[in-house]
């Protein structure tokens, strides 16, 4: 198999669906997961302004889904970029909460006045910003750590290349 150069003993082995799973693992887990939420809501969003009812029924209901799956990721992004250091990782969380808030607040205005000029383009705009954060987002992590590599590895890889040592706090099984 082409694909597959690691022997049958090696833990990144595959198997048989070698390529598939090579580019599916890194695309699905971190940083990535969130490039699919946000892929998720410009789609559910899309839905809420479908003339088809019962799309635009599933796409809210999705959407309840997405956000919380988003909350979760952002929670675990801040998790990992933390490095175990609880007061840095708190600091993370409120500044994402407080953006949230913020965020949520002004959108929420926003909706309004786009609500008068439209019903549908709050929903519009809403496609449009996902839009461009799915990609801003993407690509900066795509440069920041490419593409294929665990984000751990990536960023220990980033790291040395800028010569910088980065030190986790995280105990480390079988070192003390």
């Amino acid at each position: 198999d082409e694909c597959n150069e690691h022997g049958p003993d090696d833990p990144q082995d595959f198997g048989r669906f070698g390529c598939v799973r090579r580019f599916l693992r890194p695309a699905t887990s971190q940083p990535y997961n969130l490039s699919w939420i946000l892929a998720l809501w410009v789609l559910f969003n899309l839905g809420l302004i479908s003339p088809v009812l019962s799309l635009a029924i599933v796409s809210q209901v999705l959407m309840g889904t997405v956000y919380v799956y988003s909350s979760k990721c952002v929670t675990d992004m801040n998790l990992f970029y933390s490095l175990g250091d609880a007061k840095l990782f708190m600091t993370l969380q409120v500044y994402c909460r407080n953006a949230e808030a913020l965020g949520g607040s002004v959108a929420g205005l926003w909706a309004v006045w786009l609500f008068t000029l439209d019903p549908m383009a709050p929903y519009s705009f809403s496609v449009a910003m996902a839009g461009v954060l799915f990609v801003v987002y993407t690509v900066g992590f795509c440069r920041r750590l490419g593409f294929g590599d665990d984000i751990e590895l990536a960023e220990e890889k980033r790291s040395r290349r800028l010569g910088k040592k980065r030190v986790s706090s995280w105990k480390q099984p079988g070192k003390r």
